[in-house]
């Protein structure tokens, strides 16, 4: 079973915390000795911390370049439709 320590700071990952629980996006941004920060990316971008020894259920998988830059560009595109 993965855990928090296999994530690199500022990629992103699709993740399952826990069992039962919906994939979420979430990206490293700063790691302590002991901790890591993260960010989860949904209608609020929220930060928290989690222990590098805590476990995830499951890596879905790493977003390349790509598929990060389609990512941004459908919530880009979204924003620019609320300003007008």
């Amino acid at each position: 079973m993965a855990n928090y320590s296999d994530l690199q700071i500022e990629r992103f990952y699709l993740v399952i915390e826990n069992e039962g629980e919906d994939v979420v996006l979430i990206q490293p941004l700063l790691e302590t000795d002991n901790c890591v920060l993260l960010m989860q990316h949904d209608d609020e971008d929220t930060t928290f911390w989690r222990k590098k020894s805590d476990y995830v259920f499951e890596i879905v998988d790493e977003l390349n370049d790509d598929q990060l830059a389609e990512y941004e560009n459908l919530f880009d595109d979204e924003d620019e439709l609320d300003i007008d």
